[in-house]
């Protein structure tokens, strides 16, 4: 953690860090002042997308295993801090770090099966047990079966307890807290001894076998940090929305592949990349949603006919993502590659 705030603060890093940090901070008093809700909400989005994407990264990035089923834990995440909202009167400043928990229980206990498989029966198993989610949320009556939970509008001396506000404008800060805490809990992680064994099993899990690392129990660790920090993300949307449902929070498209695709889109190389990735394919991807497929009610799925292109010339553009463009053109320091071991 040190080391992330130190090499964050230094030289032009600090620089950067700093201006983003500035603009992040006084972005949403303009969005308020300005009246500007659907950029807040965008922004929003951007980041609560930036926690997830992130958090997918470890699996896919640094540990090899992609995943089109994250929208598991992000339903978990959601559902988690709405019922304990709604029934128990927890306040989400608890559910939402219990409902990251329970996602990340949730993952541990999915990996057993999962990390059986490898290659792409992997990431067609992720997919199959999101649907599974899905299905069983649908027909569960405790949480609401299809029609899903909604939280009750609360007096004004509760807001704060239950983190009820008009507009995106306060949530933008909770995200960005949020973020700031998976930064300092996933750079150590992936500094350290086990980011390096992640990486092995990336390249070559027979071999990283051969070396004594034991594929499995890094993979869980892997597991447990990306689907906690994902149903963080879920309890977001709920305490922003107040509305949960299986089709909402268990969606393939706009969940998993949108955690994907603003991972790949930013460099899954790169640890800041999925943050890059979000800020760029979430705006595009509200934009076109609400401004141009409005304008064309009759053909639903538009937006994703959009997207399509939009990626497309992207990927050809930028195969390595937006993270090694950056790098390839000489406007970022590539990436050092070292062969030694960080500290435990």
């Amino acid at each position: 953690m040190l080391q992330f705030i130190k090499e964050g603060l230094s030289g032009k890093n600090g620089q950067y860090f700093a201006i983003v940090t500035a603009v992040m901070l006084v972005a949403p008093l303009i969005f308020w002042k300005l009246d500007l809700p659907f950029a807040a909400n965008a922004m929003l989005l951007c980041l609560m997308f930036s926690i997830m994407a992130m958090a997918w990264n470890l699996l896919e990035g640094y540990t090899g295993q992609l995943s089109f089923g994250h929208a598991v834990f992000f339903g978990v995440g959601a559902y988690t801090t709405m019922i304990l909202m709604l029934y128990y009167g927890v306040t989400p400043w608890i559910g939402i770090f219990v409902g990251g928990l329970v996602a990340a229980l949730v993952g541990l206990a999915l990996g057993v099966p999962l990390f059986r498989l490898r290659s792409h029966w992997f990431a067609l198993a992720t997919i199959a047990v999101g649907e599974i989610f899905k299905l069983i949320f649908i027909s569960w009556d405790y949480v609401g079966g299809s029609a899903g939970l909604q939280s009750p509008i609360v007096p004004e001396e509760q807001k704060l307890y239950y983190l009820q506000y008009a507009g995106s404008y306060v949530y933008i800060y909770l995200a960005l807290g949020l973020l700031g805490l998976e930064l300092l809990v996933m750079y150590p992680l992936v500094k350290s001894r086990i980011g390096y064994y992640l990486q092995a099993i990336r390249e070559d899990e027979d071999a990283a076998m051969s070396l004594g690392i034991n594929p499995f129990k890094y993979k869980m660790v892997a597991m447990f940090f990306s689907a906690l920090f994902t149903g963080i993300g879920g309890g977001i949307y709920t305490v922003r929305f107040r509305f949960v449902d299986p089709f909402a929070v268990f969606d393939l498209i706009s969940v998993s592949v949108y955690i994907t695709i603003a991972g790949i889109l930013g460099g899954i190389y790169s640890f800041v990349g999925p943050i890059v990735g979000s800020f760029v394919f979430v705006p595009i991807s509200e934009y076109v949603r609400v401004y141009i497929v409005s304008r064309f009610p009759r053909f639903y799925g538009l937006h994703v006919f959009v997207l399509g292109v939009i990626l497309l010339a992207i990927s050809l553009l930028a195969p390595e993502g937006i993270m090694g463009w950056l790098e390839k053109k000489g406007y970022l320091k590539k990436r050092e590659e070292s062969g030694e071991v960080g500290e435990k």
